[in-house]
């Protein structure tokens, strides 16, 4: 379809327009600047204007101009009336250039992020990372690999997570999230072996003996103030109140190891207590024998929540005593 004029790619949709209206009184003007007749001084961009006599429009060549004044190549009659339209370009409120926009956002197809990128939103997924096989995340530091984390499909069809690099990948908490800051939770070295420097643990030996004066039973008498604390990952055991305290709900291994002097018929044990009652079914217990040094221990698994308080209890035959040993608390999972 032909046009009359200039075509849709033309149409000047960003800008608005000045009018400057001139008649002409003297014969044969070509400069015409200043005050118009409506009292406007004329102003305008000279490659974004337009100039009618009478109605005509010029052609370029039939004028030049300057920011303040059109020149005619041929001078208007008396009468005649020349009208100057000035563009006047603007920009649409609350819009970026091209060149603005080039800085702000990130390119669909691959760019470079030089400042701190935060994702956080109130959805279950906050970033998913879909690059094909291999594909994923790298971490640099000072242009160094240091990690990445890639999930991918494996030759059987079964999706599987990556987690590897050259040096130590680090996962910590605090309130520095760099590297040098904050405090190191969970460790990934080069050679792909987990450790968890703040596993909840506590590691305990025997500094006395511990016994009972008189025939105990349950619930017994606590064992207080014969432990020499070797380890306290945590700090999860109280040595003022002789317990352990289970800082999460999970699976936590008990061990107990101690040596007994036995006496025929005479016997010493350890139930193992938690939130104040004995745990059922778990007690360690020496022979009832005579003469020479026996060990009695042995190690369980107990699930329990968080806040629980274990702690253990001497129960046995009154005037027979223990000593020596090796107590623990670990958090399994």
């Amino acid at each position: 379809m032909a046009y009359i004029g200039s075509s849709p790619t033309k149409v000047v949709s960003r800008q608005s327009a000045n009018i400057f209206t001139y008649t002409v009184s003297v014969a044969n003007t070509t400069v015409f600047s200043g005050a118009d007749d409506n009292g406007n001084t004329l102003a305008c961009s000279p490659s974004d204007i337009m100039v009618h006599i009478n109605g005509l429009r010029m052609e370029k060549s039939d004028f030049s101009a300057t920011s303040t004044s059109v020149t005619l190549v041929s001078g208007a009659a008396v009468g005649d009336e020349v009208t100057i339209t000035a563009f006047v370009t603007f920009e649409t409120a609350d819009a970026y250039t091209k060149s603005a926009s080039d800085t702000r956002y990130v390119n669909a197809t691959g760019d470079t992020v030089t400042g701190p990128l935060t994702v956080d939103t109130a959805t279950s997924t906050n970033l998913t990372v879909d690059s094909g096989i291999y594909g994923g995340i790298q971490f640099k530091v000072a242009g160094t690999d240091t990690g990445y984390i890639t999930s991918y499909t494996n030759g059987s069809g079964a999706e599987a997570m990556y987690i590897g690099g050259a040096d130590t990948v680090n996962l910590h908490t605090g309130t520095n999230h760099a590297l040098t800051g904050g405090t190191t939770r969970l460790q990934i070295d080069a050679s792909g072996r987990v450790t968890m420097p703040y596993q909840p643990m506590v590691r305990l030996s025997l500094t006395s003996h511990f016994r009972a004066n008189t025939n105990v039973s349950d619930p017994g008498d606590q064992i207080a103030g014969v432990f020499t604390v070797r380890e306290n990952v945590g700090n999860h055991w109280s040595s003022s109140n002789n317990n352990f305290t289970c800082p999460v709900a999970g699976v936590y291994s008990v061990s107990v190891f101690y040596i007994k002097y036995p006496s025929s018929g005479k016997w010493a044990g350890v139930d193992l207590h938690k939130n104040g009652s004995a745990v059922d079914a778990i007690r360690w217990r020496a022979p009832e024998v005579n003469g020479g040094y026996h060990q009695a221990g042995g190690t369980i698994a107990i699930t329990c929540a968080a806040n629980d308080v274990l702690d253990w209890h001497y129960v046995g035959t009154a005037g027979i005593h223990s000593q020596n040993g090796a107590w623990q608390i670990m958090l399994l999972h």
